[in-house]
């Protein structure tokens, strides 16, 4: 159960991340756009990276979760075919 519960919830967890990272890509091409439009001399520089410097231990240890839990779950799908 303890597994099954670690699996369920990381994948709840990367949803979530995904879902997050469409709404910071949505907002920054909305900027873009905005720029685009209106003023396009001043476009902001949309090729650097912005928040990838600094991460937490948090972080890495949610990404090692969502790793563990979807190596599990390749290893259980393919038990289910065989």
């Amino acid at each position: 159960m303890r597994e099954y519960d670690l699996i369920t919830r990381s994948k709840i967890r990367a949803r979530e991340a995904r879902v997050q990272a469409r709404r910071v890509l949505n907002q920054e091409l909305g900027v873009l756009v905005s720029h685009a439009f209106h003023n396009p001399k001043k476009m902001p520089d949309f090729t650097r990276t912005a928040g990838q410097a600094g991460r937490s231990k948090a972080d890495a240890t949610q990404d090692l979760e969502q790793l563990r839990a979807s190596l599990m779950a390749m290893h259980f799908n393919s038990k289910q075919g065989a």
